[in-house]
């Protein structure tokens, strides 16, 4: 008989608003990312718009994602943005030295990726390079993206082809400049922010939103450090910083992508469930500097990271993705969810081909992942209201050999960090219920008893996402292994429903209510 978890929805213990930008994507110049999982050449057999695959813009734009970060990652504080304009054929090769010793052709640059950003409907975001570059350079990529007047910079795009410009809201300063952008303490970063972000000028008609580089995980030092720093100077330096992102990599449990045991299984949920502490946590300090919570927070890089897959060069960061992936976005996204008011933007690493991506190519074939169908799955949450949703569920797992590591992501060191057989979130919107669960239990299913007091229950549509078993995931060969199920009706019996939950599965529930 299979056990019965709770989950009741708490209409009336309303969190934030869900900011789309929760469901924002990262695309690195880094292994098979670029070249060839999304430019391949307007001379290529593999069909293209302007060079771009037309397979993956296809596949990416029903999900209407929010928003697109480039060119990295550690290759932004190594990239000078003028090696990617002007005609194709002029410009440089470099090194890709963080990854492989790559070639970097260069032939994707800036409008190749606006025009990435147009096909696929996201948001542009730039990471600027700070360790390597210098405040001149990051004042022109501004006003060459961003002024509509007449300036040689303006009018050398528009010589490039863009009349118009592009408008580029989000700019980060750097990325990772406590380590592979620059190797800083935060106080000497604190002083580069602020330099650079003096030159990154707002022109007429458009906004620059600066991010500031964060701390890697439960790195409290970095945020404390690096808040007091602009506090505490001359002069307040506060208004400069409009976001600060973290980063937060679950890592792995096991060997192998595709291969792992249930134990492995939980371990790696419990770790991806941790990343509540690290937003909890940062959140905290921040609002101690910034109690209004003007300066949003980001969660720029997120997901799993996996060894590379046999036949792969260890730079490229090529991974299969399961449907333990599935679990680790589902998990992370429910967690963005209850944490609305306090995370503004989140973006998976990354993208097509590398880390824990939605989309994999091989030459001109292309398939979704199961983490694809997480955020195919979530997309009723974004703009939604988010909701209190209390799960009474059976502890399932701490994260073995890993919980202390876990227990390190939260400012409490007695915080809670079980994982639960039912993890889940809720949100409304023009009075429709959207309820989002996980099973993480890898082989049993459960019976989700789903309540929303002072309220009734419509007819419920449910969608599941599940493999085969929990090892499932997709292939070149078998390609729909893992998919979304039909749309299913369940009938609730006034302010209560029961849904079975498959093993190792995500579900969404989604109702209106009177």
């Amino acid at each position: 008989m299979q056990s019965v978890q709770k989950a009741t929805v708490l209409l009336d213990e309303a969190i934030d608003t869900i900011s789309p930008y929760l469901h924002g994507q990262f695309a690195e110049h880094l292994g098979e990312l670029v070249y060839d999982g999304v430019w391949v050449g307007e001379d290529s057999p593999i069909a293209n718009t302007g060079g771009i695959r037309n397979d993956v813009v296809e596949a990416l734009r029903p999900l209407e994602l929010p928003v697109l970060r480039w060119p990295g990652g550690c290759f932004a504080d190594v990239y000078h943005w003028r090696d990617g304009v002007g005609p194709r054929e002029q410009r440089p090769m470099r090194v890709n030295v963080h990854w492989g010793m790559a070639p970097e052709p260069n032939a994707f640059g800036t409008h190749e990726f606006i025009a990435l950003c147009r096909l696929i409907g996201a948001e542009p975001y730039f990471a600027a390079n700070v360790g390597s570059g210098s405040p001149q350079e990051l004042q022109e990529w501004v006003e060459y993206c961003n002024f509509a007047g007449a300036s040689t910079l303006a009018d050398e795009r528009r010589a490039n082809g863009r009349d118009e410009p592009f408008n580029i809201k989000f700019w980060g300063i750097g990325n990772e400049n406590w380590g592979c952008g620059g190797n800083m303490n935060p106080e000497y970063y604190a002083d580069l922010f602020c330099r650079y972000r003096t030159y990154a000028y707002q022109y007429p008609g458009s906004e620059v939103f600066a991010i500031a580089s964060g701390p890697l995980g439960g790195d409290w030092g970095w945020t404390r450090r690096f808040f007091e720093r602009a506090c505490n100077s001359y002069w307040d330096r506060r208004k400069l910083v409009q976001g600060f992102a973290a980063h937060y990599y679950c890592g792995t449990a096991g060997t192998s992508a595709t291969e792992y045991t249930p134990d492995e299984w939980l371990e790696l949920l419990a770790k991806a469930r941790a990343v509540e502490g690290v937003i909890v946590g940062h959140r905290a300090i921040m609002d101690e500097f910034d109690p209004q919570r003007r300066i949003k927070l980001f969660l720029d890089e997120w997901g799993a990271w996996h060894p590379v897959e046999p036949g792969k060069p260890m730079g490229g960061l090529y991974q299969q993705n399961t449907m333990r992936d599935a679990l680790v976005a589902a998990i992370s996204l429910d967690v963005f969810n209850r944490h609305a008011d306090k995370l503004h933007m989140a973006n998976i690493a990354q993208v097509v081909n590398v880390l824990q991506a939605l989309l994999l190519t091989d030459g001109d074939r292309c398939i979704k992942t199961p983490t694809y169908h997480v955020f195919d799955l979530y997309r009723p949450h974004r703009g939604a209201t988010a909701v209190r949703l209390v799960t009474e569920s059976e502890p399932i797992s701490d994260g073995g050999a890993s919980a202390e590591d876990c227990r390190k992501c939260y400012l409490d060191t007695d915080a809670d960090i079980t994982l639960k057989a039912l993890e889940a979130s809720a949100s409304i919107k023009d009075g429709v219920l959207c309820v989002t669960a996980c099973n993480t239990h890898p082989t049993e299913p459960i019976e989700m008893e789903l309540a929303v007091p002072g309220a009734k229950l419509g007819e419920i549509e449910l969608v599941i996402l599940a493999g085969a078993d929990y090892l499932a995931h997709n292939t070149f060969e078998r390609p729909e292994a893992v998919t979304l199920s039909a749309p299913q009706a369940v009938s609730a019996k006034g302010d209560t429903a029961r849904i079975d939950v498959p093993p190792a599965s995500v579900v969404r529930i989604r109702a209106g209510l009177t």
